[in-house]
C-alpha cells in the first residue's frame, strides 16, 4: 500500500489518533466502503451547537476576519501550523471567544472554546485545547493562558476554565509526531485491546473482521485490556491458545495476579471455545426457569433514555397473554409506548405506569439488564411509593440478561441485547439502529415538534426500535425455555 506522506495532519486525525491509533491510519488508507455511519458523531455535533449557542452574542463573525474586527465570538476559523519541515498541521477551530490581552488586532485576545460530553475532562479535551491554543497564539502573537470547556449538566450549560500548561503543549507535540510516524507506516497499528470504545467507532466493522480472523483475545467476552496483558505474560496470545489450555493450569498461572483473575479462568476458556466453534455451550443443566415457564402471561419492558440529562423519555411494554412455551405470533404482539415528554411530568408518568402494572398484577416483568428495574424503582421512590409497593414490584422483575449469562456460554463478543438476539436469529426491522440513534431521533423530534412536522417520522422510528428491543428480549427468553 502506498502511503501519502504529503497529506497534512489535521485536527480530525488528531482526535482519531487520541481515541485509537488504528482509527487515524484507517481514516487515510482504509476502505471507505467499510466505514459505517454512527449516530454518535451527529449527537456530538448537536451537543456542541447547543453549548456554543449559549455563549453566542450579537457581536460574532466567521473566520479570522471576525478576530481582526474584534468580534466577541469567532466561528469556523481555519489555521495552519508548521509542525516540522514538509509537514503542516491544519485545523478547523469551531469557536474562539474574545478575552483580555494584547494581540496584533488590538487590546484584546482570543481563547479557544470546546464543548464536551461526558462527566469529566479527558486527555482528548486537554490536547485539543492545547492544539487550538498553539494555533491561535501563533496567529494573534499573544499567548492565551486558559481555554474554556462547556458542558451540559441537567440542561444547564456550565463553563470550566482549563489552564494551558507547558506540559500540555509538550504532550501535544509528542502526540503529533507519534501520529505522523503511524500514518507514514505501510501497515496499520494493531487493534486496540480496549474494545469497549469500538462500539461507537465508524471503523468497527473493519476491525471486528480482522480481530475475528486473527483470533484476538480482545474478541473474547470477559477479557479487557488489563486481562489480555496478564494472559500474554503467561504465554497465551490468541483465542486458540486460550481454548486449548486446561482449566486448572490457567487458574494456577493467573492466581499470582489476584483471585479475581483466577476465579474466571474456566469461564474465559469456555467462552473462547464457544466463539472458536461458533456453538453455544450450556453451563448449568438445570438453571431455575420456573417463574418464566409457569407464568400464564408476561410483560416485557424496555426504556429509552437521554443520559446527558438523566431523562427516561420512553417506557415501552409488550404483553404476552399466554405461556411463553406456546407459539408466539410476533407480528401481532401489542406494543404500548408511554412517552415522558419532560422530566417534570414524572408524577403523571408514574401513575400511568402503575395503572398498567396493576392491571396485569400477576404477570412477571421481563427486562434485559439492570437499567430498567433500577430506573423504575427509583421513579417509584421519587413519587412516594411505599416500601411494600417497591418490594412487590421488585419481585416481579426477571432479568433475561442475567439468566442467559448464568446458563449459557454463547459465541458472541459481548452479551448485550443486540449480540445475543442476533445470535439466536432475530433482526431489527430498521437497519443500523441502536440506542444512540434512537436518542438522536428523540432530540430531533423534540426540537421540531413545535415548529413543523419534518421529523415526525422519527417518533415512529423510536417506537419501532423500542418494540424490537422488547421482542428481542422475549425471543431470548423463549430460546432459554426451548433449549432447557
Amino acid at each position: 500500500m502506498k502511503c501519502n506522506k504529503s497529506k497534512p495532519i489535521n485536527d480530525h486525525l488528531l482526535r482519531s489518533w487520541i481515541r485509537c491509533r488504528r482509527k487515524a491510519w484507517l481514516e487515510i488508507y482504509g476502505d471507505k466502503q467499510q466505514k459505517l455511519w454512527t449516530a454518535h458523531s451527529t449527537l456530538q455535533l448537536n451537543h456542541q451547537i447547543d453549548c456554543f449557542h449559549n455563549l453566542s452574542q450579537k457581536s460574532y463573525g466567521i473566520g479570522i476576519q471576525a478576530c481582526k474586527e474584534g468580534k466577541n465570538i469567532a466561528y469556523g476559523i481555519r489555521l495552519k501550523y508548521p509542525l516540522k519541515e514538509n509537514r503542516i498541521f491544519k485545523a478547523n477551530i469551531p469557536m474562539l471567544r474574545k478575552t483580555s490581552g494584547e494581540s496584533i488586532w488590538g487590546d484584546f485576545s482570543y481563547q479557544p472554546v470546546l464543548a464536551r460530553q461526558g462527566k469529566k475532562v479527558t486527555r482528548e479535551h486537554r490536547l485539543i485545547l492545547a492544539m487550538t491554543g498553539i494555533l491561535i497564539n501563533n496567529s494573534q502573537k499573544y499567548e492565551v493562558q486558559k481555554g474554556l470547556i462547556l458542558h451540559k449538566e441537567n440542561e444547564i450549560i456550565k463553563a470550566e476554565n482549563i489552564r494551558l500548561t507547558d506540559n500540555m503543549k509538550k504532550e501535544l507535540i509528542d502526540t503529533l509526531l507519534n501520529l505522523e510516524r503511524d500514518i507514514e507506516s505501510k501497515t496499520p497499528p494493531p487493534i486496540t485491546s480496549n474494545r469497549k470504545k469500538c462500539t461507537i467507532c465508524s471503523w468497527k466493522k473493519d476491525c471486528d473482521s480482522v480481530a475475528k480472523k486473527e483470533g484476538h483475545l480482545s474478541e473474547i467476552s470477559g477479557i479487557g485490556s488489563k486481562r489480555e496483558l496478564l494472559l500474554n505474560k503467561i504465554g497465551i496470545n490468541n483465542m486458540d491458545d486460550l481454548a486449548k489450555i486446561k482449566h486448572y493450569k490457567l487458574k494456577e498461572k493467573l492466581e499470582s495476579f489476584g483471585k479475581q483473575h483466577s476465579d474466571i479462568s474456566k469461564q474465559i476458556i469456555l467462552q473462547s471455545q464457544s466463539q472458536l466453534t461458533n456453538k453455544a455451550i450450556k453451563l448449568h443443566p438445570r438453571i431455575a426457569l420456573n417463574n418464566l415457564k409457569e407464568a400464564k402471561g408476561l410483560l416485557i419492558y424496555d426504556i429509552e433514555s437521554d443520559p446527558d440529562i438523566k431523562h427516561d423519555f420512553l417506557h415501552g411494554f409488550i404483553r404476552i397473554p399466554n405461556k411463553i412455551s406456546n407459539k408466539i405470533n410476533y407480528k401481532e404482539i401489542k406494543y404500548s409506548p408511554l412517552l415522558n415528554l419532560e422530566k417534570n411530568t414524572e408524577s403523571s408518568l408514574w401513575e400511568r405506569i402503575k395503572r398498567k402494572l396493576n392491571h396485569y398484577k400477576g404477570l412477571p416483568i421481563l427486562h434485559y439488564g439492570e437499567t430498567e428495574p433500577i430506573s423504575l424503582l427509583k421513579l417509584g421512590l421519587r413519587q412516594g411509593a411505599s416500601s411494600h409497593e417497591i418490594d412487590a414490584l421488585q419481585k416481579r422483575f426477571i432479568d433475561i440478561h442475567l439468566l442467559t449469562r448464568e446458563s449459557w456460554c454463547l459465541p458472541v463478543r459481548n452479551y448485550g441485547l443486540k449480540s445475543v438476539a442476533e445470535f439466536i436469529g432475530f433482526e431489527w426491522g430498521q437497519a443500523n439502529t441502536d440506542g444512540a440513534r434512537a436518542l438522536l431521533w428523540w432530540r430531533q423530534w423534540k426540537k421540531s415538534r413545535k415548529r413543523n412536522n419534518i421529523y415526525s417520522k422519527n417518533l415512529n422510528s423510536i417506537f419501532k426500535y423500542n418494540r424490537d428491543d422488547c421482542i428481542a428480549t422475549l425471543m431470548i427468553a423463549k430460546w432459554l425455555i426451548d433449549k432447557e
